[in-house]
């Protein structure tokens, strides 16, 4: 039975934590800064942490941000609070400055990146039955650099940065954009490992939804890898 479809509907795809992952995410990037100009600093990613509390821009999703298409506008709260925690964890503040900038380097340095292996093959394969696709997630304003440095960029036709738009998932707003350039095609799908962002915030965009993780949600449909997601889709669409 064919299971193509016509080329004009999309999936939806979070980025890190769905596609890609980075190890310890920013604050891992952070402890990694602090450990090469201090190593008393290693092994304190969870004491870091909580000073970075409320600090992401995801944080305040229901904001519209006015730093939209200014990079270093998007990095100045999280870098100044990153200074402010090394400064309240013992670094002076002149190395603490200098870390939290390095920080940024080695977050976004694609070296740090592991695209999940299941990634290509789920793309691939839905794309060889019709589907496109695009990827959208609250991230930093370099987000389609760092998709094309780390293999990706092939198979997705457009990269939603939330750094870059200046509104952040579960924003209705940030939807209706996304629906607005991908005009006069569809988006159908949601895919991410966020129940709150990715799946609420897709389902209150009309998306069907897919949530990437082990355990069951009380609604909807949830996988524990990517390797499943194409068969449910074709499932889902089949004639």
């Amino acid at each position: 039975m064919n299971t193509s479809i016509s080329p004009d509907r999309y999936i939806v795809w979070d980025f890190e934590g769905t596609l890609a992952v980075r190890r310890g995410r920013y604050t891992g990037a952070l402890e990694t800064a602090a450990g090469m100009a201090d190593p008393a600093f290693l092994g304190m990613a969870d004491t870091i942490r909580p000073f970075l509390s409320g600090t992401f821009p995801w944080h305040r999703a229901e904001l519209a941000h006015s730093f939209a298409g200014d990079a270093e506008g998007w990095w100045c709260a999280i870098l100044t609070a990153a200074e402010g925690a090394l400064v309240a964890l013992g670094m002076d503040r002149s190395t603490a400055a200098e870390v939290a900038t390095r920080s940024r380097e080695i977050y976004l340095d694609p070296a740090g990146w592991e695209v999940d292996p299941q990634a290509m093959p789920a793309l691939v394969q839905l794309s060889a039955a019709g589907w496109r696709h695009v990827i959208l997630s609250n991230f930093a304003p370099e987000l389609p650099a760092l998709v094309n440095k780390i293999g990706l960029c092939d198979c997705v036709d457009h990269v939603f940065s939330s750094g870059l738009i200046g509104l952040e998932k579960p924003s209705a707003a940030l939807f209706r954009h996304v629906a607005r350039v991908l005009a006069p095609h569809r988006a159908c799908w949601m895919i991410g490992d966020n129940p709150h962002a990715d799946i609420a915030g897709g389902r209150a965009a009309g998306l069907s939804t897919i949530l990437l993780r082990p355990d069951s949600p009380k609604h909807g449909l949830s996988v524990p890898c990517l390797s499943a997601i194409p068969p449910l889709i074709l499932e889902e669409n089949r004639p």
